[in-house]
């Protein structure tokens, strides 16, 4: 018999009755890690073993049992490995000085800890997949990650690498499930380059990463011909949709920006067919990265090879195109074409003779829908040595050297052209401030000399009535703040700023404290 915890006595039975262990000699009830219950037939052979675990925990063990368990189940949720989990749970068990803990803020702590191991071992998560993981506020867990790295003393962790991301994101996301590994790998050499240009062109510049990384992913994937929705990719890698969307539109408009310098055609590059001309466009700017020119004889080169049998003329039709061949007298005949007279049995001819060709093509049986695919197809086919262009040279390279690399087209930051517009739109309502003020501090002088002259003072007729109301009507609250300051002789370069509240405090407001 098992020794009694209380009285001290080997007298610890089973009581049949309640399934627990108890001292026949005090009735204390003892507590086991483990045991085996037995059960018996009436002639006393047994039935079975049957494990009971009546553990003698404490509050803290039982803390830390639940602990254990939401550590486990937030990262297996999350993807991490078993060597990553590990690290997250030693992580939280030094915030906690080995307590861990029970309440809604833990698995805020436990998501915090895997954002910062995930990161310093150059790993992509999101703090706003962590976030959704556990269904919290990405900013609750932003602010518990600066509280733990401060509380820690780490070092500055690593940025969130955005390059790693877009590859996860174009092999993981469902939307892009059906690509094949060859197609996937391109797609990624691809959005590795554009997200490097995009560096370049600070549109990465104090934003956050994830939406810009569904935008190049989209992009990509309509590159490729591949039907990919950037709503979706930002749904799946928990990013906003429509600031996703506003990545994406301002990353195309650099690109025809970008094409407009580099390719011979660019002022015919549109939002709307720059997905056509991205392949040859990636093309140039990867040579003039390697090359730091454009060699377009080179350029012009691979366009013929790939496009040949468009360029060229086959059959009798090639007599028409060659001017090699053309000798002077029908040169010189060609120059007054316009005073060729044909007769009416001629045209009559040709156009019998075009109908009888019409009529002997045989009809294919393909609708213009398949038709339309199979050209799409068969331009996506003549593209393929300009897509698979992106090199593999491209794919390590640090922030100075991305900044230095010269792709052909230099972008101011985006914050800097919207400041720029920001003070010309100033500027205009200043003046147009100015304008209005002028009116009614000096009125115009034909009336001055009509009321000097005792004349009679006659109606003006206003012919643009209805302008002058719908200029009226377009006035808002900045133009009333900055007539306001324009009469309190504030500096106009001072209001070009935009700093209204600074400005109003201590020239308006102040002001009037003063007088009373």
């Amino acid at each position: 018999m098992d020794r009694c915890k209380h009285c001290g006595e080997r007298s610890v039975v089973l009581d049949l009755s309640c399934g627990l262990r108890v001292c026949s000699s005090c009735g204390a009830e003892q507590a086991a890690d483990n045991f085996q219950l037995q059960a018996f037939t009436s002639d006393g052979h047994a039935l079975g073993a049957i494990v009971q675990s009546v553990g003698d925990f404490t509050y803290r063990d039982r803390k830390i049992r639940q602990a254990d368990v939401q550590i486990s189940d937030i990262t297996s949720r999350l993807g991490l490995s078993a060597a990553r989990a590990a690290d997250v749970r030693a992580m939280v068990s030094e915030v906690t000085d080995g307590e861990f803990g029970v309440g809604d803020w833990f698995p805020v702590l436990v998501a915090a800890c895997a954002c910062i191991v995930m990161r310093r071992s150059h790993l992509p998560l999101a703090i706003a997949e962590a976030a959704a993981t556990i269904g919290s506020d990405p900013h609750e867990v932003g602010r518990m990650v600066t509280r733990v790295i401060g509380f820690l003393g780490l070092d500055q962790i690593p940025e969130f690498d955005i390059f790693r991301s877009l590859e996860r994101a174009v092999r993981t996301c469902p939307s892009l499930a059906g690509v094949d590994e060859e197609r996937a790998e391109e797609m990624v050499r691809q959005g590795r380059f554009l997200l490097q240009c995009a560096v370049k062109w600070f549109l990465t510049t104090g934003r956050q990463p994830l939406p810009l990384v569904a935008a190049v992913a989209s992009f990509v994937a309509e590159v490729n011909g591949v039907k990919a929705n950037v709503e979706e990719i930002a749904k799946e890698i928990y990013a906003g949709s429509h600031t996703s969307k506003l990545r994406k539109k301002e990353l195309m408009e650099t690109l025809v920006k970008v094409a407009k310098a580099l390719l011979p055609w660019g002022e015919d590059v549109t939002l709307k067919n720059v997905v056509h001309n991205a392949p040859l466009l990636f093309r140039c700017m990867e040579m003039k990265a390697k090359a730091g020119t454009l060699d377009m004889d080179r350029f012009s080169f691979g366009l013929e090879r790939a496009f040949g049998g468009y360029l060229s003329c086959e059959g009798n039709d090639s007599v028409y195109f060659n001017k090699s061949i053309v000798s002077d007298t029908d040169a010189a005949g060609c120059k007054d074409i316009e005073t060729v007279k044909l007769s009416a049995e001629c045209l009559s001819r040709a156009y019998e003779k075009a109908m009888e060709s019409f009529d002997a093509v045989e009809p294919s049986g393909e609708s213009a829908k398949s038709l339309a695919k199979k050209r799409k197809m068969e331009s996506a086919r003549l593209l393929q040595p300009f897509i698979s262009c992106i090199s593999t040279s491209s794919e390590n390279l640090s922030f100075e050297e991305i900044l230095e690399r010269d792709v052909g087209y230099d972008a101011p930051p985006p914050s800097f052209v919207a400041g720029l517009e920001a003070r010309e739109r100033r500027r205009k309502k200043i003046d147009a401030a100015k304008n209005r003020i002028n009116k009614v501090m000096r009125p115009p002088s034909t009336e001055l000399h009509a009321r000097e002259d005792g004349l009679p003072q006659k109606r003006l007729k206003t012919t643009k009535r209805h302008k002058q109301d719908a200029d009226a009507g377009t006035i808002d609250w900045e133009d009333c703040i900055i007539e306001l300051l324009l009469l309190h002789q504030v500096n106009e370069e001072e209001i070009e700023e935009g700093h209204y509240s600074r400005l109003l405090d201590l020239h308006v407001f102040c002001s009037v404290n003063m007088d009373k």
